[in-house]
């Protein structure tokens, strides 16, 4: 069984816990419902039967105090109820009422540390007083619930453990938020591979989740000992989180251009809008009142539209991640629509829509995770072919398009490099009265020519070839006999050329200046100074008649200043009168 296979029969197996469950499990409903000032009591209300509204499609709240009332009818004859069970929420003060069939009235008053938080809902419990056998009804008064759904998801329950959840369904639950953390994981080790932004969005998004989850099921209860308030500020404050974390994920995620700059600026304001305004209602500041709970559910509005609208601009313009976003959003997209509107007090819902949103949350991050997978994935294949093409764009930058030798630019940077790596001979080459083959031959001959003379200098292990323009070539080497093997591989060049472009009318030869000397000597002078020691060279050996090497040895000390010269004038007067020495052989003293 695959992943994917095996999360499907987690679903199936919390979907089959949750229908499994007691068929009281739902509790008893209230018969009606309604609203009042804080100083209406329980017996002028109940002289008002107008005022109540026995139908459970209206809870929005205008009036401080909310009525709940239970009828004896609704049990009689089963078991007795033992707790009373609602939504999780901050509220000043509760009161229970027993009322007699004779009218009497019995009010026991609780406030929020006195009720005790259940695992499995977002629920808490008080339990009930012993209800006589003449109890007509039970009638519960909210005062200043910031939240609907304490009046509308209220119930009287026969369990005494107040509307938990069993054993099994607490585990199911524990395993799915399980789940929740393998993406948190997953994503932290992405990043330290490739760092996106976009993967720390999504943890995020996947920590707000896991917290929205332990606190809305009150699975956090299991291992905390928190107040009512406190969980009903995580509730309120990690969706709003999420929504914050979602729209910097979704900017980051798509490709570019996926979002055009407007959009990808209202994704971004919507989602610090909603983060602002939920967030601030949820922390309950002074000047804020119990009214103002509305005030979250429509901060939330404009983020879900604006996130919904991204989603099917992406889509438009072929995202491919945006793909695995539609499935794994649309979900909760619906299910926080349902959330907003009961939220709003329009309507009432069973625990199935919650536990709906919870099947959809881990849905959710799994098949997110499933796309910031492929995500990077095609990054890293960008990646791989953007190094590519700069490699070979490098290539291309440090290479002569004529003949595929080195140039200047791939040889000047690493020629200390290269020094201290044993090539201690630098000779410099240039092909004699090459401007009178392009003059009589045309340019395509001579380039013939050129890559000829490249095939024909033969670079190996211990020999670098480079062309630094023109007919001028550069020899690096190193090894025993560098400076023979330079001037053999000059010599050659005229019958390699004349076997390689047939047709010339005459010979092609080439002259050449040869410095020479250890390495850490070469490495010492630097590449400018020896390319002109041996330019010099060059220069020298045109002026002698072409066809020729002139060499110089370096050595590791610096002569006087004035040996320096001495040696210079007599070396000149040397060359003026030396013959041409074609075996190569150095024709002048040591520098």
């Amino acid at each position: 069984m695959g992943r994917f296979d095996r999360l499907l029969a987690w679903f199936a197996l919390l979907m089959g816990l949750c229908a499994a469950a007691p068929a009281n499990a739902a509790g008893i409903a209230p018969a009606c419902h309604a609203f009042s000032s804080d100083s209406v009591t329980y017996a002028e209300l109940a002289a008002r039967p107008a005022e109540w509204i026995c139908r459970s499609t209206h809870w929005k709240a205008e009036l401080p105090v909310g009525w709940l009332r239970f009828d004896a009818r609704d049990w009689r004859g089963h078991m007795t109820p033992v707790t009373f069970v609602t939504r999780i929420t901050k509220f000043d003060r509760m009161t229970v009422l027993v009322v007699r069939q004779h009218g009497s009235a019995e009010a026991f008053e609780y406030g929020p540390a006195d009720v005790t938080p259940r695992a499995g809902r977002s629920v808490f419990s008080v339990d009930l007083p012993p209800l006589p056998d003449d109890t007509s009804a039970v009638v519960v008064r909210f005062e200043r619930a910031w939240n609907a759904a304490v009046l509308s998801d209220a119930s009287l329950s026969d369990d005494p453990d107040g509307g938990a959840w069993p054993a099994a369904m607490l585990g199911a639950m524990g395993i799915l938020i399980g789940l929740l953390f393998a993406p948190v994981i997953f994503d932290c080790a992405i990043y330290s591979v490739l760092r996106q932004r976009f993967v720390l969005w999504h943890g995020a998004l996947v920590l707000a989740m896991m917290v929205y989850v332990l606190s809305f099921s009150g699975m956090i209860s299991v291992f905390f000992d928190l107040r009512i308030e406190t969980i009903a500020a995580l509730n309120g404050l990690a969706p709003a989180l999420a929504v914050a974390a979602a729209g910097f994920f979704v900017v980051e995620f798509l490709e570019p251009g996926a979002l055009s700059r407007r959009m990808r600026r209202a994704v971004v304001a919507t989602s610090l809008l909603a983060l602002a305004v939920c967030g601030t209602v949820t922390v309950h500041p002074p000047f804020l009142d119990y009214t103002s709970h509305q005030f979250y559910f429509l901060g939330f509005l404009p983020a879900l539209l604006v996130h919904t609208a991204a989603l099917v601009q992406a889509h438009r313009r072929r995202s491919r991640s945006v793909k695995f976003m539609i499935v794994a959003w649309a979900p909760v997209i619906l299910c926080g629509a349902e959330r907003i509107v009961r939220g709003l007090g329009l309507y009432g819902a069973p625990p199935l829509i919650d536990e709906l949103l919870y099947i959809a949350l881990i849905a959710e991050v799994v098949i997110s995770a499933l796309g910031v997978a492929d995500r990077m994935i095609s990054l890293r294949d960008q990646r791989d072919i953007a190094r590519s093409q700069a490699r070979i764009l490098g290539d291309l930058a440090e290479h002569d398009p004529l003949t595929g030798l080195l140039n200047r630019r791939a040889i000047e940077p690493r020629f200390g490099e290269l020094c201290n790596a044993g090539f201690g001979a630098f000779a410099l080459i240039d092909l004699d009265h090459f401007k009178s083959i392009n003059d009589l031959h045309g340019h395509a001959v001579g380039d013939d020519v050129l890559r000829a003379v490249a095939t024909g200098l033969a670079p190996d292990d211990d020999t670098l070839v480079m062309r630094f323009g023109g007919e001028e070539f550069l020899l690096l080497l190193r090894g025993a006999e560098a400076r023979n093997r330079a001037e053999q591989r000059r010599q050659s060049l005229s019958r390699h050329i004349a076997g390689r472009v047939p047709g010339l009318d005459r010979i092609v030869t080439a002259s050449m200046g040869l410095i020479e000397g250890p390495p850490e000597a070469m490495a010492a002078s630097g590449f400018q100074e020896i390319y002109a020691r041996a330019d010099k060279l060059l220069y020298e050996a045109k002026q002698a008649g072409r066809n020729r090497m002139f060499a110089e040895k370096l050595t590791l000390f610096a002569a006087p200043l004035d040996e320096r010269r001495a040696g210079e004038r007599r070396r000149s007067d040397r060359r003026q009168t030396a013959p041409f020495r074609p075996s190569g052989t150095d024709p002048r003293s040591p520098a």
